[in-house]
């Protein structure tokens, strides 16, 4: 079994009861919480302890794996409590991304010209000692990027990591990681009777719309009417939603008809692929012992009739646990649609992405992505 250590301004603690961690490909920061019991009374091996465990909120904090970071920041949240038999703390925490989240960007200037999404990110991150890494091509540069009044850092680096179809994550290590989803294929695969501990799934359509419209303002242009930069807009429909069910949405930024087409793919995508979700619990953190951990992002092959499920699928988000019920990974699962930025109803023709052995796969048919058996 790998060594799991909490680490709090530098002094390993190893009197915890539990341990979790929670990484997701949509969550800007990498979340812990953790229980630990203070010994109070003398034993024959150890001498009563005195003082109660000097941590408190903003203390820095560390979770390795095997020695090799998994969370690098910060405690949010302490949580003392006491009873005639015990005495436990329960600190909550997040990375150093959490700066970027939780903070303002305050920047001078507030305005910059032909700059690409990477550089942008590391500017605004600068100040609050976060790292920004890109495993993708961010892109061609931006004319302009401009700071919205009281919006944070990160919603600043999320507006224009929308317009190139990134993702930002966190890296593990207290940086922030600019990617897409699926880049990476799990090793393994999850099976049912194999290394599947425990599995269910939910398919809600109560956040799909029929229609997606995106209204917005072009960048100015000395050859553009007024009447021109009033009316740009981009729309995508969801064909599997068969009422009425429109949805309008305002532009963050300016910019083409072409970007807010895109704009309203990635909504309609982004709520299509997350109607339909699984959670499925396997023991370890690694996807076999001594490989690779499961980690949010990859594309993972899943085989469960009882799920009704055989196809690629996506890993959203990874809660990694250490407790009395042992090492064990959650992993929240999605279709890889919901961060696709092809336009939903443009990829009918796509075949067995999701998988047809074993019958009638409902997943598929929850999103759209294949008709079902007449």
């Amino acid at each position: 079994m790998d060594d799991l250590e909490l680490l709090v301004n530098g002094m390993n603690y190893s009197g915890w009861t539990s341990l979790g961690v929670t990484r997701a490909i949509d969550a800007a920061t990498t979340a812990f919480t953790s229980s630990l019991t203070e010994r109070w009374e003398a034993s024959d091996s150890s001498p009563a302890q005195i003082e109660p465990w000097p941590i408190l909120p903003g203390d820095a904090c560390e979770v390795r794996l095997a020695g090799f970071p998994m969370v690098i920041g910060y405690v949010d949240i302490f949580k003392p409590s006491y009873s005639a038999t015990d005495h436990t703390i329960n600190i909550q925490g997040r990375d150093k991304v959490a700066d970027l989240v939780d903070c303002s960007a305050v920047h001078t200037p507030d305005e910059w010209k032909n700059i690409n999404l990477l550089t942008f990110a590391k500017i605004l991150a600068a100040p609050f000692g976060v790292t920004v890494t890109a495993e993708i091509d961010v892109g061609e540069p931006f004319p302009v990027c401009k700071l919205q009044q009281g919006e944070t850092a990160f919603k600043a680096i999320e507006r224009y990591a929308r317009q190139r179809k990134a993702l930002l994550m966190p890296d593990g290590a207290g940086g922030l990681l600019i990617t897409r989803a699926g880049v990476r294929r799990a090793q393994a695969s999850l099976v049912q009777g194999e290394n599947i501990k425990n599995a269910s799934g939910t398919i809600d359509h109560s956040q799909r719309f029929s229609s997606y419209l995106v209204k917005g303002q072009a960048s100015y242009s000395p050859d553009s009417t007024g009447e021109t930069e009033a009316h740009i807009s981009g729309g995508v429909t969801d064909s599997g939603i068969s009422r009425y069910r429109p949805m309008l949405l305002v532009a963050e930024t300016g910019g083409t008809s072409s970007s807010l087409q895109d704009r309203a793919t990635w909504e309609a995508n982004s709520r299509i692929g997350k109607s339909a979700t699984a959670s499925i619990e396997v023991q370890g953190w690694r996807q076999s012992p001594g490989g690779p951990l499961w980690e949010p992002g990859l594309l993972v092959y899943v085989r469960s009739t009882w799920l009704r499920m055989d196809g690629w699928m996506l890993i959203r988000q990874v809660t990694y646990e250490r407790g009395e019920g042992g090492t064990t990974a959650k992993l929240e699962i999605v279709s890889p649609q919901a961060f696709d930025p092809e336009p939903p109803d443009g990829k009918k023709d796509k075949k067995g992405k999701a998988g047809k052995k074993g019958g009638r796969n409902i997943w598929a048919e929850a999103i759209g992505e294949e008709e079902p058996p007449k």
